[in-house]
């Protein structure tokens, strides 16, 4: 839990509320044609963070505004999206931590999104200190690069994006971010390079 924000691991009884987030064309502005349309997609993701609380103690939460603060039309209890860390396996068993965050328009502009990203970082540090956090960003969305920055994560990496990203980004130009909280050991590098 974080000052104004309620945590928790994801349940199958989210599925409903976060799939209303990840659905909505806005939360993909930046990336359109990446638009969660399934449910099972949105399905897919909740077992994938609650299998890195079973396996690691850490993963991405479900995001509810707490009971101590007022945000209308946003009420007390709110399902906001989802944030945390997940760790995955990069090259040779080397992990990292991936910082990510989707939450819902509505809440957009109150600073939720950093005070998440910030609070993931730290628990990343306490569990994991050894183990690098990074993200991977669009150059389409410098809202989302702005809460890295803010959570302490430098640029470490600029270039292309996969023909496939840029596909889904559309006609505007961009350029796909790779920030991490340390330098990045060079297979790890290419190898989120690798992944678009």
């Amino acid at each position: 839990m974080t000052q104004r924000l309620r945590l928790d691991p994801p349940v199958p009884e989210d599925l409903d509320e976060v799939f209303a987030i990840s659905g909505d064309p806005r939360t993909w502005a930046h990336i359109p044609g990446e638009r969660v349309t399934d449910p099972r997609q949105t399905e897919a993701s909740l077992e994938t963070f609650g299998a890195g609380w079973r396996e690691h103690g850490l993963s991405h939460w479900v995001v509810r505004l707490g009971e101590a603060g007022a945000y209308p039309p946003l009420e007390p209890g709110q399902v906001l999206g989802t944030g945390g860390v997940h760790l995955l396996a990069a090259v040779a068993g080397t992990p990292v931590w991936n910082l990510g965050y989707r939450l819902d328009p509505a809440c957009w502009g109150h600073g939720f999104a950093t005070e998440l990203a910030r609070y993931a970082v730290e628990r990343a540090h306490a569990a994991r200190d050894s183990v690098p956090v990074i993200a991977r960003v669009l150059s389409t969305n410098p809202a989302s690069l702005k809460v890295a920055q803010k959570a302490g994560l430098q640029l470490r990496w600029e270039g292309a994006p996969s023909p496939q990203t840029a596909a889904a980004v559309g006609d505007r130009p961009a350029s796909r971010l790779i920030l991490a909280d340390r330098e990045l050991d060079g297979d790890v590098l290419a190898w989120l390079v690798s992944r678009g």
